[in-house]
């Protein structure tokens, strides 16, 4: 990686990696359809009460009203500092989408309850 990342590089990650895919797929945040939305446990204060903006590629958490993007997420869940975040995301930006979860999926992350 270089000493500066470009802006577009930057965006890229942000826009290019769908949010639900991160938190299913990439993170395996242990998430669940609630009233046919998909809901994921928030990092911070460990509530469902959330929601994910495919538009935006946005997540927020009602409960402690946190918004993140997939980099604030990955450092957030994966204690990760900005530069650690980025490397780990990087690969992600050149493979196929992973499948994200859509509402009509009644997955969630085993040994958890919903």
């Amino acid at each position: 990686m270089s000493d500066r990342l470009s802006p577009t590089y930057l965006r890229r990650l942000r826009n290019d990696i769908p949010i639900r895919a991160l938190i299913a797929d990439i993170l395996a945040i242990v998430w669940k359809i609630s009233e046919g939305r998909f809901r994921f446990l928030c990092p911070l204060c460990h509530d469902f009460h959330t929601a994910t903006h495919p538009d935006t590629n946005l997540a927020r958490c009602f409960g402690c009203e946190h918004n993140f993007n997939p980099i604030d997420l990955t450092m957030i869940h994966k204690r990760f500092d900005f530069l650690q975040a980025v490397a780990f995301l990087g690969p992600y930006l050149d493979q196929p989408e992973p499948s994200a979860p859509q509402p009509a999926h009644h997955s969630h992350s085993p040994n958890h309850a919903m």
